[in-house]
C-alpha cells in the first residue's frame, strides 16, 4: 500500500517536471516518483561510496550497501574518478597466501 505525499515545488522544479511529463505521456506524480526513486538509489550509490573511500566498509560491503553488484559498484567507482591504491604487489602477496 501507498501513502500519499504532499510537498511543495517551486515554479521552476514544476516546469521542468511537467516538460519530462509531456515527452514521457504521463503525469506529474509518476515522473516525481521516478525522479526521487533514481535520487534515492544515486544517493545510496554515493554513500556506499563513501564509506568506502573512508574505509569503513569493504568493496562488498559498499555495494550491498548501493543495493548493486560488486561488478556495477566497481563500475561506478571508476566512473565517479575513484583511483584504487591496490596495486600490482598487494596482488602477488594475495596470490602467494592462497597458494599456501
Amino acid at each position: 500500500m501507498t501513502d500519499a505525499v504532499g510537498i511543495r515545488l517551486d515554479k521552476e522544479t514544476l516546469k521542468a517536471v511537467d516538460r519530462l511529463g509531456e515527452e514521457e505521456s504521463t503525469d506529474r506524480s509518476t515522473i516525481i516518483r521516478k525522479l526521487l526513486k533514481k535520487g534515492f538509489e544515486e544517493y545510496h550509490k554515493e554513500r556506499a561510496a563513501q564509506a568506502y573511500r573512508e574505509g569503513k566498509v569493504t568493496l562488498t560491503e559498499a555495494a550491498h550497501r548501493a543495493g548493486i553488484s560488486l561488478w556495477d559498484f566497481q563500475h561506478y567507482m571508476v566512473d565517479k574518478g575513484f583511483v584504487s591504491s591496490y596495486s600490482i604487489e598487494d596482488m602477488m602477496d594475495e596470490v602467494h597466501v592462497l597458494g599456501r
